[in-house]
């Protein structure tokens, strides 16, 4: 099954991003879960900051998914203030 984490970044953690980000891609490139696909997501306004992330799963279990976001870096430390996870159905590509 295909399971997206939609992460979006809290405001004011530049810091931790910096620090921790050597750690989150570590942890991304871990293999210890399947990833099809993953990114940054930018805002839309003219500011075109960065918002968050989207990383795409091929898992058995949706619970893979909570269990691997609960040990990322990024999430452990609060560079995301919201994450939502979602089974997708993919039915084009």
């Amino acid at each position: 099954m295909h399971v997206c984490r939609i992460a979006f970044d809290a405001p004011d953690k530049a810091h931790e991003r910096g620090a921790y980000f050597e750690a989150h891609r570590s942890h991304l490139r871990s293999g210890s879960i399947r990833i099809i696909q993953s990114g940054p997501l930018f805002a839309t306004d003219p500011s075109g900051r960065k918002a968050g992330a989207l990383v795409v799963f091929d898992v058995d279990d949706i619970e893979e998914v909570h269990r691997f976001n609960a040990v990322d870096p990024y999430v452990t430390h609060g560079v995301y203030d919201r994450i939502e996870v979602l089974r997708w159905d993919k039915t084009i590509g």
